[in-house]
């Protein structure tokens, strides 16, 4: 399937991420110039050789998940990025796919909104 690079891709953990780790890497590579994790202290740039497992959104309460995604959202303003120049690879043990910014992650929270 033929895609637009973007700016950015995010890593967003569905419970069990690291289990494919190596593919869900070399995957966002494909999908954004720049990776970064989504992990609980918020963006942290996906360094060659270096990098943190994303926070499982599935264990953060309606609270947590708010709070984190109101410091994502700031911070992906901050590194100068808009919605349009960014993707999320929400991933788990199973599943794989694609999500834009600005999707709703839970009860009204939207990550990139």
């Amino acid at each position: 399937m033929k895609h637009k690079q973007k700016k950015v891709c995010l890593l967003l953990n569905l419970g069990g991420f690291e289990t494919r780790m190596d593919e869900n890497l070399e995957l966002a590579k494909n999908y954004g110039e720049t990776v970064y994790s989504l992990t609980g202290e918020g963006l942290v740039k996906v360094e060659e050789g270096t990098y943190l497992v994303p926070t499982s959104v599935l264990v953060l309460t309606p609270a947590e998940l708010f709070i984190w995604g109101s410091q994502i959202n700031e911070q992906l303003h901050e590194e100068g990025f808009e919605a349009r120049d960014a993707v999320i690879l929400a991933a788990g043990k199973q599943h794989r796919g694609i999500l834009p910014l600005g999707t709703t992650i839970a009860q009204g929270i939207k990550l990139g909104a």
